[in-house]
């Protein structure tokens, strides 16, 4: 089940040089999809905050939607608010 922290944990792999744009994007992408699948649950309460967030990271590699820094540390926010 995909939730709010595995979201995050990504993001800040990200931020830490671990993963690149193109492998986040990817990421997300997988999941998103996945989730309209059916094939990837998470927690109806978390649902539109996540699915919002991977939306916006689903095309981070792309130099249009790029995310910087602040757009990403935002995104975390997004995701550990109640």
């Amino acid at each position: 089940m995909l939730n709010r922290s595995e979201v995050i944990e990504k993001i800040e792999s990200r931020l830490s040089g671990e993963l690149s744009d193109a492998t986040l994007a990817a990421w997300a992408f997988g999941r998103f999809y996945a989730t309209d699948m059916g094939n990837e649950p998470f927690a109806e309460e978390d649902a539109a905050t996540i699915r919002s967030v991977l939306d916006d990271l689903m095309f981070c590699d792309n130099p249009h939607f790029a995310l910087d820094t602040d757009a990403l540390h935002q995104l975390i926010v997004r995701l550990k608010e109640p």
